[in-house]
């Protein structure tokens, strides 16, 4: 004989609702947020503004359940692009959110030609340099005193193949 037995349980996890839309100047307010949650040395108000409104910028927002809860900045020049700012809310780290926004950055990238990004990242930042890492980046270099508290930078680029 044999017993079986039937458990019906409630489904753990439930779709999101995930999107990626060009920044607007009137997300700046909750791009400053975010950033102010995320470090001791957050970018003012005006970096924002003038890097969203800025035509050689490619700017990236994560929205998950229509709300804004993360942003990629980059400033694209020729092949080459520069990772100036890139944030997710606290609420949202480590859930793979990071790294959905950095793919889809990469796509659009792509799209524009442009064939390798560089970012610099604080030297002491190491959960950042390990993400970085794992998503193929390569640390090329040190910026000296880089940081307006003096700190150093590491350099990190990126391939990007076509």
């Amino acid at each position: 004989m044999s017993l079986v037995i039937f458990i019906i349980m409630k489904p753990t996890t439930r779709p999101i609702n995930i999107s990626f839309r060009k920044l607007l100047l009137n997300d700046v307010e909750s791009l400053v947020g975010i950033e102010r949650l995320n470090t001791e040395h957050p970018w003012p108000v005006s970096h924002f503004s003038s890097s969203v409104a800025n035509n050689n910028t490619l700017s990236c927002g994560l929205i998950v359940e229509q709300k804004l809860i993360g942003y990629a900045l980059t400033l694209v020049a020729l092949e080459s692009a520069d990772l100036l700012n890139i944030g997710i809310h606290p609420n949202y780290k480590r859930q793979g959110f990071g790294e959905s926004l950095l793919t889809h950055l990469l796509i659009q990238l792509k799209e524009a030609t442009v064939s390798s990004l560089i970012l610099e990242v604080r030297v002491e930042n190491h959960i950042a340099i390990n993400f970085y890492q794992k998503q193929g980046f390569e640390g090329v270099g040190i910026r000296e005193k880089y940081y307006s508290n003096q700190e150093d930078a590491k350099i990190m680029k990126l391939h990007i193949s076509h």
